[in-house]
C-alpha cells in the first residue's frame, strides 16, 4: 500500500514564533472510537498501603478535569516524605539536600537574566536554561526548608520571565542559521520546567495572584500553544523524543494552568485515545514508541537505532509524563502491560556492560528498509554505550519502590547514573532527592502480566518478574486451576521468557516465584492452544437481522456474540449461495469491527471471500491497525504494478513487509483470499493456492496493534468496490490443505 499523501500546515494556528519556524508537512488525521480513558487507576504507592495522591476514591483528571496542587512531579505528600528522611539523617536523602544547599545555582544573591525572545541556535538559551536551574533549586530549597527567603527569590525569577518572554525559536529574524524546527524541543522541555517551578511556588502565600497568572498566561501563549499545535496533528515523521517533549510540556502546563483539554491531549496521544475523533498518533506514543516487543517484555524504543543520548532521553522525558499522570490518578504507567518499562529495561540493558567489560547482545528489528536509518543498534558500533544521563529515578522508583516489580537493568543504572543530578538542560535537576522511595519492603508479589502467544508454531511466554524472588518455576497444565506441571526454573537474573513446544492441545500455563518470603500463588494464567484455533468468524450472510455478527474467542476460551458497524452506506448485496453478503460503494463505505481481535496474534490466519466489481489502488478489504501508519492490511490492487498485496507495517510504511501476487484480484467473481504467518514465513493464498511467500515477515498483528479494524476501507483511499463474506481469523497458520478446504 502506498504512503498517504502529505498536507501543508495552516501557519495562521501557530503562535507568531512558530509561524516563521515550521515548515514540515503534515499526515492525515482520521479515526474512530477505541479506547477508553487513558487511566487504569493507580492502586496505592505497594509499599505501606496507603493510597498515593490523586488515587483511591477519587476519579482520575482525565475523566474529572480536576487538578491536585501542586501535582507534577512533586507532591506535598512527597516533600512530607522527603523532610522527615532528611530530618532523620538518611541517605541518599540527606547527602542530595547538603548537596543542593552549597550548589552554586541556588544562591541568595542570584539574579535573573529574563530575555523576550528565546532561540536554540544562539546564546539566549543558555540564559533560560540556567535561570531555570537556578529557580528549581530556590523552589526545592524554600519546599524543604521551609525559609521564606528562597520563596521569594524564586519567585522573582519567575515574575521576571513572566513579564519579559513573548516568543521562542530556532533562530532569529534575519539569520542564515539553519532552521531545523528544535524550537518545539524546547517548547516542550523547558516548558515544562517553569511549569515545574509554578506548580510549587503557586503553594506560597507570598507570590502575587496576578503574577501567578501572568506567568501561566506567558506558559500558555508561549510554549504550550506550540505543543498542543504538534500533538494534535498527529504526525509520526519525527522521533519519539519530538512528541515526548510535547507530551510532558502540554501535561506539565496543562494541570499547572488548570487545562484539562492539554491534560487530557497529552494522555491520549500517549495512550493512543482517540476519544471519538478521527486521528494518528506520533512515535511517542506507547504503541509507535515501543516499536516492537521482544520475548521478556523488552521493549525496542524507537530511538534505540539513532543513538543512546536520544534514546535515555526518551526516558527521561517519558518518566516524568508518567509519574505526571500518576500524581493526577491516571496510570500510564502500567498502560498495556507496563509498556513503558518495558521500553526502560530495554535502554537501560543498552547501556550497560557486562561482567567482562563488553556490550550486551540486543534484540533488534530494523525500522526502515536495508536503504535507510535504524536497521540496526548503530550504537553498538559508533558510539559509547554507559550513557550517564540520570533518567531514571521515577522508573525505578514506581515499579520497584512503590510497586515491587523487578525491573533489574533499569536498577543497575540508577546507580551508574545518581552522580549526575544535573548539567543538562533535558533534563530535570536533583531527580534522586526528588524521586527516590525507601526500597520496597516487601511481603513479595507474585509473577505478573504473564502472556503466551504462539509463535513459529511453539508457545512464546513472557512475564514482570518480583523484588526479591531468585527464580521463577513454569508450569503447564490442562486446566486453569491445574495441576501444573512444572516445565523450567528461570534465574531471576536471566531474561523472563520460555518458548515451549508443547504437543497438540490447549494448554494452561503459570509462573511461580521462588526465594524467602515467595507467595504461594502464582501469576496470571494464560490459555494457548496448538497449532491454533478459530479466533473469530462473522459470516457476514445476512442471517442474523442484517446485523454484521460474528463470535469472538475469548482469552479463557469462552465465546462472546459481537456485532460489526455498518459505516458510510454499506449495506447488504448478493452472496455465494443464495444469501446475502456486506457491499460496498467504492467510495467511503466500511464495516468496523471491534478492537482487540488481533491483539495476541504472532501466527495466524485471515481467510475471507471477496468480489469485486471493480479495482482502485489501494483501496483495502482488510485493514487493521493503530491508526494509519502502523497496520495489517490486504490491498486487492497495490504496489508498483498494481497486484493483490498483503502487508504489514509499523513505521510509517518504511518497514512495510510485502506478500504480492502475480496480479490484481480478479473482478466480476467471487475470489477467496488467505494470508497465514507462521514465525516470520508469510504465505498469500488465492482460491486455495500459494501464490506468494517471503521468509522476512518479522512484524506481526500483535506488534502493531489493532485499536480499529476496518473490512472494505482503510484509512484514506476510497472503499472497496464489491462485496465480502465468511471473515475469519485463526491463531496459527494453516496449512496449505486447511486454507484449500477453506477455499471449496
Amino acid at each position: 500500500m502506498s504512503k498517504p499523501r502529505i498536507q501543508d500546515t495552516n501557519a495562521h494556528e501557530l503562535p507568531d514564533s512558530a509561524r516563521r519556524a515550521f515548515s514540515f508537512g503534515l499526515g492525515l488525521l482520521p479515526m474512530f472510537p477505541l479506547l477508553p480513558a487513558c487511566s487504569g487507576g493507580p492502586q496505592g504507592d505497594g509499599v505501606d498501603g496507603d493510597p498515593g495522591p490523586g488515587q483511591g476514591t477519587r476519579t482520575p483528571a482525565s475523566e474529572s478535569g480536576v487538578f491536585t496542587h501542586p501535582g507534577l512531579l512533586v507532591t506535598d505528600d512527597d516533600f512530607s516524605r522527603i523532610s522527615e528522611l532528611i530530618k532523620n539523617g538518611q541517605q541518599p536523602w540527606t547527602n542530595w539536600w547538603n548537596q543542593l544547599c552549597i550548589d552554586h545555582f541556588g544562591t541568595l544573591d542570584t539574579q535573573p537574566y529574563p530575555l523576550p525572545a528565546v532561540y536554540r541556535a544562539d546564546g539566549s538559551k543558555n540564559a533560560m536554561y540556567v535561570d531555570i536551574w537556578r529557580a528549581w533549586t530556590l523552589a526545592l530549597h524554600w519546599k524543604i526548608s521551609g525559609d521564606t527567603r528562597y520563596a521569594d527569590k524564586a519567585v522573582e525569577f519567575l515574575d521576571a520571565w513572566g513579564s519579559t518572554l513573548k516568543e521562542i525559536g530556532t533562530v532569529p529574524p534575519g539569520s542564515s542559521a539553519h532552521d531545523d524546527h528544535t524550537f518545539i524541543l524546547m517548547a516542550g522541555m523547558q516548558g515544562h520546567q517553569w511549569a515545574q517551578i509554578g506548580e510549587i511556588m503557586r503553594t506560597y502565600s507570598g507570590w502575587a495572584p496576578e503574577n501567578l497568572k501572568r506567568f501561566q498566561d506567558m506558559l500558555l501563549t508561549v510554549f504550550a500553544s506550540i505543543s498542543s499545535w504538534f500533538l494534535s496533528d498527529g504526525r509520526i515523521g519525527s522521533h519519539a523524543n519530538w512528541d515526548m517533549a510535547s507530551l510532558v510540556g502540554a501535561m506539565a502546563i496543562g494541570i499547572f494552568c488548570d487545562r484539562p483539554d492539554l491534560y487530557r491531549l497529552a494522555c491520549d496521544c500517549y495512550a493512543a485515545n482517540n476519544r471519538g475523533t478521527l486521528r494518528t498518533f506520533g512515535n511517542g506514543s506507547a504503541l509507535h514508541g515501543v516499536y516492537y516487543m521482544h520475548p521478556g517484555h523488552f521493549g525496542q524504543w524507537e530511538e534505540s537505532g539513532r543513538d543512546q543520548g536520544h534514546a535515555t532521553l526518551g526516558m527521561s522525558l517519558g518518566g516524568d509524563v508518567m509519574e505526571m499522570a500518576w500524581n493526577q490518578g491516571d496510570d500510564l504507567y502500567g498502560l498495556y502491560n507496563n509498556r513503558f518499562l518495558a521500553a526502560a529495561e530495554y535502554v537501560a540493558r543498552s547501556n550497560l556492560l557486562d561482567e567482562n567489560g563488553k556490550t550486551y547482545p540486543m534484540p533488534y528489528v530494523p525500522e526502515h528498509d536495508p536503504s535507510q536509518p535504524h536497521t540496526s543498534m548503530w550504537t553498538q558500533v559508533n558510539q559509547s554505550f554507559q550513557h550517564g544521563r540520570n533518567a531514571w529515578e521515577p522508573i525505578f522508583n514506581h515499579y520497584v519502590n512503590r510497586l515491587g516489580l523487578a525491573a533489574p537493568n533499569v536498577a543497575r543504572m540508577v546507580v551508574l547514573c545518581e552522580p549526575k543530578y544535573g548539567g543538562s538542560s533535558d533534563d530535570i535537576w536533583w531527580p534522586t532527592l526528588i524521586h527516590r522511595r525507601v526500597p520496597y519492603a516487601g511481603p513479595m508479589k507474585p509473577p505478573s502480566g504473564l502472556t503466551g502467544y504462539l509463535n513459529d508454531g511453539r508457545v512464546l511466554l513472557s512475564w514482570w518478574g518480583s523484588v526479591g524472588a531468585t527464580s521463577y518455576v513454569v508450569r503447564r497444565g490442562k486446566s486453569a486451576r491445574g495441576p501444573f506441571t512444572p516445565l523450567a526454573t528461570i534465574a531471576a537474573d536471566q531474561l523472563l521468557t520460555y518458548t515451549d513446544a508443547a504437543p497438540d492441545g490447549i494448554w494452561f500455563y503459570q509462573v511461580l516465584a521462588q526465594g524467602p518470603g515467595a507467595p504461594r500463588n502464582g501469576s496470571n494464567t494464560v490459555r494457548v492452544a496448538l497449532p491454533g484455533e478459530l479466533r473469530f468468524s462473522m459470516p457476514l450472510d445476512g442471517k442474523n437481522g442484517l446485523v454484521p455478527t460474528g463470535t469472538l474467542l475469548n482469552p479463557d476460551g469462552t465465546s462472546t456474540s459481537v456485532q460489526g458497524t455498518l459505516l458510510n452506506g454499506a449495506t447488504w448485496g448478493e452472496g455465494r449461495n443464495n444469501d446475502k453478503a456486506v457491499a460496498f460503494d467504492g467510495v467511503s463505505a466500511g464495516l468496523q469491527l471491534p478492537s482487540g481481535l488481533f491483539n495476541s496474534l504472532d501466527d495466524f490466519t485471515v481467510s475471507m471471500w471477496a468480489y469485486a466489481n471493480g479495482l482502485h489502488w489501494d483501496s483495502c478489504i482488510l485493514f487493521a491497525g493503530t491508526d494509519a501508519f502502523s497496520a495489517l492490511f490486504i490491498a486487492p490492487q497495490s504496489g508498483g504494478y498494481g497486484r493483490l498485496r498483503s502487508g504489514i507495517y509499523g513505521a510509517t510504511f518504511n518497514d512495510q513487509r510485502v506478500l504480492e501476487a502475480p496480479s490484481a484480484l480478479a473482478t466480476r467473481r467471487w475470489v477467496h483470499v488467505a494470508v497465514t504467518q507462521k514465525g516470520t514465513t508469510g504465505r498469500l493464498y488465492i482460491d486455495g493456492v500459494e501464490v506468494a511467500n517471503a521468509d522476512y515477515m518479522t512484524l506481526t498483528p500483535r506488534q502493531v496493534g489493532d485499536q480499529v479494524t476496518f473490512l472494505g476501507r482503510n484509512w484514506a483511499h476510497p472503499s472497496f468496490n464489491g462485496r465480502i463474506q465468511d471473515f475469519r481469523i485463526y491463531a496459527g497458520a494453516l496449512g496449505a490443505t486447511d486454507v484449500a478446504a477453506l477455499a471449496r
